[in-house]
């Protein structure tokens, strides 16, 4: 019997490893600059400036609309409280999402709520979204990608989601944070895909 397919599989086995560790080191590094973003972030207490005023953004974006956390509801850049989001489908939106709140809030899209846990369907788990954190001039993308629902801590004011509804998603949907107690006082909002 040769020795040479053990050699041969040591060094695939060997490239496997390697592989698994730079990918292991990669999720890491990026992890970290994801975290690192965000941190500074939460640091700043300055006012989020208006869309108009905002410099750094997705690019590509057709619509975009503004979906600010206040301690116990959601509201538009008016200070309406739950409003109604109006998004058109097949066009390229940018959700802009920011916490001005006190509190860690969720943010989740979804149709029939169930319980205190979440929504039975999940638009975020249906379509993929490119999500995007600034800081100053600093930005952290990740694309593609599907959730249950996104974590935004207090004092969060530069996050994006970049998303193309598809048409036969048409319809009613709702955004809702699920930290306990925040739902049941009111953080709910409509959002409609025309």
């Amino acid at each position: 019997m040769s020795r040479k397919p053990l050699v041969v599989m040591f060094a695939s086995v060997r490239d496997t490893v390697r592989s698994a560790m730079l990918m292991r080191a990669l999720t890491l590094v990026l992890g970290a600059m994801l975290l690192l973003v965000l941190a500074v972030a939460c640091s700043k207490a300055e006012a989020h400036p208006s869309l108009a005023n905002h410099a750094l953004k997705p690019k590509r974006l057709e619509v975009t609309a503004q979906i600010d956390m206040r301690d116990s509801y959601y509201a538009n850049p008016q200070g309406e409280r739950n409003p109604t989001i109006r998004v058109p489908a097949g066009k390229t939106v940018g959700l802009h999402i920011h916490n001005e709140g006190g509190v860690m809030h969720e943010l989740a899209i979804g149709r029939k709520v169930k319980g205190t846990e979440g929504y039975e369907e999940v638009l975020t788990e249906k379509v993929p979204m490119d999500l995007f954190f600034y800081y100053d001039k600093a930005k952290v993308e990740l694309e593609d990608a599907t959730f249950g629902e996104l974590e935004v801590e207090a004092g969060i004011k530069d996050m994006w989601a970049r998303v193309s509804f598809p048409a036969e998603l048409k319809g009613e949907w709702e955004i809702g944070c699920f930290v306990p107690g925040h739902y049941e006082a009111g953080m709910h909002s409509t959002l409609i895909i025309e």
